[in-house]
């Protein structure tokens, strides 16, 4: 689940169920070699959420996508 961003380059997504934010980032890192921040790191309120920064390429963002996609499906 990823809200739609209306005025920045971050997306807040929802993790899995099951995981913490610190933990689901750290699984993705290890398994996918994909790095996004816990929401965690924000407050209270950013658990449950990863934050996706829109700063790198679009080449290097879609290469990541498709990774995360594969790791979840």
């Amino acid at each position: 689940e990823v809200d739609t961003p209306k005025a920045t380059f971050y997306v807040w997504a929802r993790i899995p169920k099951g995981y913490t934010s610190h933990d689901f980032c750290f699984k993705i890192l290890d398994e996918i070699a994909v790095w996004m921040i816990p929401g965690s790191m924000y407050g209270k309120y950013g658990e449950g959420y990863l934050r996706i920064a829109l700063t790198h390429p679009v080449e290097r963002l879609e290469e990541a996508m498709q990774r995360l996609k594969k790791f979840l499906s």
